[in-house]
């Protein structure tokens, strides 16, 4: 629930810009932090510029940040063995209730307040875009970046909680927020009014600068019909992607996940959330490779070729269980700082090519790599699937076949003449494995039971109890809110 301190606190960072840690293409020296104030901020473009700053800045919470990756490990792909990450170990074992703690309460609370500062934004603005003398095209461009926003919030907490409290207007008390949630296809329906407006409203231009555009909704859109599997949307709105000629998959894999390596205005990325060295920063690499957090499992190495899949070797090496040293690209023996529990290391996120990156400390593996969110890749496995639902399990249609041989043929595989659903089911997996999708997809096709099911990890045997479908409410929320009627399940 949104509580006052919450409301306060967003407030603040929007009005003082204090956590930043989005690159904008906005000049943020602009604004020296003496000057700002109650009675002369929200007057200018360069003050809504930096409000917007700041509500990007509140997007680095509810696993909408590096952290989404450790949704993998949940599912059959990958196993957090750090100690820090338990509450995920609890998910992949099935252990689930109101008081888990972890990701079921911090996902909850951090999109809220991600959705608090959109509000926040959109209760200034009124004022500010006629203070500010903005056209109404360029109001309507600022409104469509936070309405975008608001909408991924709210999709992230769909997918997760299904019926949620719908807040659709900034909240002025802690009682105001006491509120009933609101059945799913309400909030469906709110979202996708908001990417529509974003949609229209949006720069129709290649994704690059860090701000969402129209094809980063888009893309959302599609993703938040195939998760209802409405497979009409999914297909018009990635043909329009697709159409758009701003998009093609990238030549090399280290390009799309590494800065360094050519991720800035990579042709791949619809959208992402950005960093910038030295002062913002991440610790998806210190996490996933030095620490070896995030183990993938048999289960998925067992789904790629090793002699021909190029993903493979460039996504994963084999210390072997309980070791931590391994060959890199330059030849030299290096290691890790903890060993893996299941045998495998994934590099999919760490500049392996450079060779300072190994005589890092612990503590010295922070990275300003964008968090890639939605990238073309899945804008052609979505386009696909829903040509394959359409079809009843099998398509033929020229544009699904040519679209998932070039991520075929990128990985060094053959191509095919058809695409069936297991077939489309087993590249979603290997293609955007540890980018945080598996449990999602897992969850929309009712998998889940039969495959966590059959799954044995380092813990032990895991299960599915169907009331996981949907996340209880965290215990925090309902001791504060009386009026959230929890699931019965839970």
């Amino acid at each position: 629930m949104i509580t006052m301190k919450t409301i306060k606190y967003i407030t603040g960072a929007i009005l003082l810009g204090i956590t930043l840690t989005f690159t904008s293409c906005y000049d943020m020296d602009l604004f020296p932090k003496t000057q700002l104030g109650p009675d002369n901020f929200w007057k200018t473009e360069r003050d809504i510029q930096m409000g917007l700053t700041g509500v990007y800045a509140q997007m680095k919470q509810g696993s909408k940040d590096w952290t989404m990756f450790l949704l993998d490990g949940i599912t059959d792909d990958a196993y957090c063995q750090h100690v820090v990450q338990s509450p995920y170990n609890n998910l992949q074992l099935g252990n689930i209730e109101a008081a888990t703690g972890g990701p079921v309460s911090s996902i909850y609370s951090g999109n809220y307040s991600g959705i608090s500062a959109c509000h926040t934004f959109l209760k200034n603005f009124e004022q500010a875009k006629i203070s500010a003398g903005l056209t109404e095209s360029k109001a309507n461009e600022y409104e469509a970046e936070i309405r975008f926003l608001r909408a991924w919030c709210y999709f992230e907490l769909l997918q997760k909680y299904g019926d949620i409290p719908l807040y659709k207007e900034a909240i002025e008390s802690v009682e105001a927020s006491k509120v009933k949630q609101s059945p799913a296809s309400e909030v469906y329906q709110f979202i996708y009014q908001d990417l529509e407006f974003a949609v229209q409203h949006l720069p129709n231009v290649a994704y690059g600068s860090g701000h969402a555009v129209k094809a980063s909704a888009q893309g959302l859109m599609a993703r938040v019909a195939l998760f209802e599997g409405k497979w009409d949307i999914v297909e018009k709105q990635t043909t329009d992607i697709i159409s758009s000629g701003f998009y093609r998959l990238a030549d090399t894999y280290e390009s799309i996940f590494i800065k360094k390596r050519g991720q800035k205005s990579n042709p791949e990325i619809l959208f992402s959330v950005t960093y910038l060295n030295p002062d913002y920063r991440h610790n998806a690499e210190q996490e996933y490779y030095f620490r070896n957090a995030l183990s993938p499992l048999d289960d998925l190495m067992d789904q790629y070729d090793f002699t021909k899949d190029k993903r493979a070797k460039a996504w994963y090496v084999y210390p072997g269980v309980g070791e931590r040293e391994w060959t890199n690209p330059m030849g030299e023996i290096v290691r890790t700082g903890n060993s893996t529990i299941t045998g495998w290391t994934c590099i999919k996120h760490l500049d392996k090519d450079d060779p300072e990156i190994y005589e890092k400390g612990e503590y010295d593996f922070r990275t300003d790599n964008d968090i890639i969110v939605i990238r073309y890749a899945d804008i052609y496995l979505m386009y696909i699937e829903a040509m394959v639902e359409k079809s009843g399990g099998t398509t033929s249609d020229a544009n699904a076949v040519r679209f998932f041989n070039q991520i075929k043929e990128r990985a060094g595989l053959e191509p095919v003449t058809s695409v069936t659903r297991d077939e489309l089911r087993l590249e979603r997996r290997r293609e955007l494995a540890f980018e945080g999708r598996r449990y999602f997809d897992l969850i929309r096709w009712k998998t889940v039971k039969e495959v966590m099911s059959n799954l044995v990890t380092p813990s032990g045997q895991c299960t599915f109890n169907d009331k996981a479908y949907t996340w209880p409410f965290p215990q925090s929320e309902m001791d504060i809110n009386p009026n959230l009627d929890q699931k019965t399940v839970y």
